[in-house]
């Protein structure tokens, strides 16, 4: 499998996740909330982590001009995070209001940042990178 089908079939279950964390949220299912929001932020991390690791490195390696947009990459990684601690802050306080607030927020970074690496970064990792670099993730069910 390439980078492209395997990182965005990534992206589509994480973003899946997400839409279930809201609707617990609409639901005052809060404890749903919370073993979802936990599910994504964990397959989240695990797909950032494979990027930053290993992905990256290796693009940068054999295409130094990725360096740039490898960078903004891990920028929005952490923008992200940050959401991430929103988004549970508000799950803990069971605020529905702050959380669909930081959920809004993050909805959009991820799918302006999922555009960038799928039609940017993903072509150009399987054009260049060596094929032998391993795609699989160590993840949760649903995220390959």
């Amino acid at each position: 499998m390439s980078f492209q089908e395997t990182l965005t079939a990534q992206h589509r279950a994480c973003d899946a996740e997400f839409a279930k964390i809201e609707q617990a949220a609409h639901r005052k299912d809060w404890a749903a909330a919370i073993s979802t929001m936990q599910a994504f932020v964990d397959d989240t991390e695990a797909h950032f982590h494979y990027e930053e690791q290993t992905l990256f490195p290796a693009l940068e390696a054999v295409a130094p001009m990725a360096a740039g947009p490898t960078a903004v990459m891990r920028s929005e990684h952490a923008q992200m995070r940050e959401l991430f601690g929103e988004l549970q802050a508000a799950i803990g306080r069971r605020d529905a209001r702050a959380l669909v607030d930081a959920a809004e927020t993050l909805f959009l970074i991820m799918q302006q940042h999922n555009v960038k690496e799928e039609n940017v970064l993903y072509p150009m990792a399987d054009r260049t990178v060596a094929h032998g670099l391993t795609v699989r993730l160590e993840g949760r069910k649903g995220v390959a």
